[in-house]
């Protein structure tokens, strides 16, 4: 086995190891993206064993083409790694990032092993032997390749800075953590730059999955002194910091441990470690509500210069039976007065709300009734048609229409004058009104002329009803100047499904019927000729 390959395959035995001592450690930020580094260093290190064990020209550049996954994924991984280790929590949709890390990886293959048929990784590839290495290839690279190596060495600069940015704040006793993360992820980058811009070759081939050695050996020495993996008390100590909710911590003893940035701002920015509890003059006290943001927590409400808090009392290492407390302050004045503006605004929205439906509904009312009678008007026939017609179709019943006519109305209007003809209009339309019944309708439909509309009668209960207002419509004479004026009507009547098939047709047989009446001498009711009578040209008359 050549050099490279014993290398190469000490990267992949250490690497295996290391990640089955890390899993043993249990849950830590960056879990996933940890083990998918590791997995794709391997991945990178296999191909080049294979690569480095092949002499066949077309079989080490497939190999070499494979190993693009891991190329792509390892230094992706590493990026996810560092900024959930380094924040000490994993990131928001993790598992989103994760995925896009494998579908680049996946991607980049697939370019990669279909190259032959569009040579943007590698341009050309030739035979570069030496005496040592006669086997070894030149590769001339493609657009694909360095716009990859671009990104890849744009990221992990990015990723270093940070690192390194959290190893100047951290503690001293977690920079050496820090260092040794950044020089397992530096050297083996160092060493592709070294590839890609000098051409260096080590034992004849890409020096960078060999300078993965490192990785193992570092992170093993990190876990083997259990530091590696303990940084999110640094991640939090930062946060503690930085906290925008006050955060005191009292130890058994009454003293004050810790107190963040926030909270010395709620006491005028005086120092408070190391002082007694009580010199501080307030008492939290018991928890006597439920939380604003939780509602399964009970918090107090805490007033001081004006402001209100929402105080959280939360033990500290409850399992060693400690006595001591954290108290969490959050500044809810705002937001309670954000909330009674909401309120009010609230209040507000559902009073306009409510003057526009009752402006729609007068609206509604404008468009659909009648002024004068107060009766709906022919509108309402466009809207409740169908339903009438369905209802009918649907319980097995009559939908009946009788139309009225006054008689006589413009000899009416021209003898007695307007007011005398609107009185009629008002008297006929309350006799209507007064004897409708549930589910009926009464419609004006313009000028002296009336429609009622009765779901589940029959034609005979029609008639009996028509000559009942005729009757009472006649013993209420319209009193004018000139006298009183008698009214009276000619009505015919029509039914669905008895004399009419639609909803058009009854109205135009019940019209047709009401001309009968004004033919056959006025003030009478005429039924529309059913199917099968004797078509003569007559309609029967009450």
């Amino acid at each position: 086995m050549q050099p490279a390959a014993v290398i190469l395959t000490l990267v992949v035995v250490g690497t295996a190891a290391t990640t089955w001592h890390t899993l043993r450690i249990g849950s830590f930020p960056g879990r996933t993206d940890y083990l998918m580094l590791m997995a794709s260093g391997c991945w990178w290190a296999i191909c080049a064993i294979l690569d480095v064990s092949s002499d066949a020209p077309a079989l080490k550049l497939f190999y070499s083409e494979l190993a693009w996954y891991g190329i792509i994924t390892t230094p992706i991984s590493w990026m996810l790694f560092m900024s959930a280790y380094v924040r000490g929590a994993d990131l928001p949709s993790a598992s989103l990032y994760t995925g896009l890390s494998v579908a680049a990886g996946l991607a980049m293959l697939a370019i990669a092993t279909t190259n032959d048929l569009h040579h943007l990784v590698y341009v050309a590839v030739t035979p570069d032997p030496t005496p040592a290495y006669p086997h070894q290839l030149h590769y001339e690279h493609g657009s694909v390749f360095f716009a990859a190596m671009i990104a890849i060495y744009f990221f992990m600069a990015l990723t270093a800075i940070r690192t390194l940015w959290a190893a100047i704040h951290a503690p001293p006793v977690h920079r050496a953590q820090f260092a040794g993360l950044l020089l397992s992820a530096m050297v083996p980058w160092a060493a592709n730059a070294a590839y890609n811009f000098a051409g260096v070759r080590i034992l004849g081939f890409d020096p960078t999955p060999l300078a993965y050695v490192v990785v193992p050996v570092i992170y093993s020495f990190l876990v083997s002194r259990n530091q590696f993996l303990s940084l999110a008390p640094v991640a939090l100590g930062a946060v503690f910091s930085a906290h925008p909710d006050g955060i005191l911590v009292v130890s058994g003893n009454g003293l004050v441990a810790e107190a963040n940035a926030a909270m010395r701002a709620i006491f005028d920015g005086k120092p408070l470690v190391g002082k007694p509890f009580s010199s501080l003059g307030t008492s939290f006290g018991p928890a006597d509500g439920a939380s604003l943001f939780d509602g399964n927590n009970q918090v107090r409400r805490w007033r001081r210069d004006g402001r209100i808090y929402e105080v959280r009392t939360v033990a500290v290492d409850a399992a060693r039976q400690s006595e001591s407390v954290a108290y969490v302050l959050r500044d809810i004045t705002d937001y309670l007065r954000a909330q009674e503006s909401l309120q009010i605004s609230t209040r507000l929205m559902e009073e306009r709300l409510e003057a526009n439906l009752r402006l729609q509904e007068q609206l509604h009312d404008m468009a659909h009734r009648d002024s004068l009678t107060g009766l709906n008007n022919r509108r309402i026939l466009e809207t409740i048609s169908d339903r009438l017609i369905d209802n009918a179709d649907a319980v097995g019943r009559s939908l009946v229409a009788v139309s009225l006519d006054l008689d006589h109305f413009k000899r009416l209007n021209d003898t007695f004058g307007h007011k005398a003809g609107d009185d009629a209009l008002v008297a006929m339309a309350g006799v209507l009104t007064r004897s409708l019944r549930p589910g009926e309708v009464a419609v004006r439909m313009g000028g002296e002329e009336f429609l009622v509309l009765m779901p589940h009668a029959d034609i005979e209960e029609a008639r009996a009803r028509a000559e009942a207002w005729r009757a009472v419509i006649r013993s209420q004479p319209v009193a004018t100047s000139l006298g009183a004026a008698e009214i009276t009507f000619s009505a015919g009547i029509s039914a669905y499904p008895e004399t009419a098939a639609s909803f058009e047709q009854m109205l135009q047989q019940a019209d047709k019927a009401v001309y009968a009446a004004k033919r056959a001498g006025r003030n009478r009711v005429v039924v529309a000729r059913q199917p099968g009578e004797a078509a003569d040209g007559r309609m029967r008359s009450a």
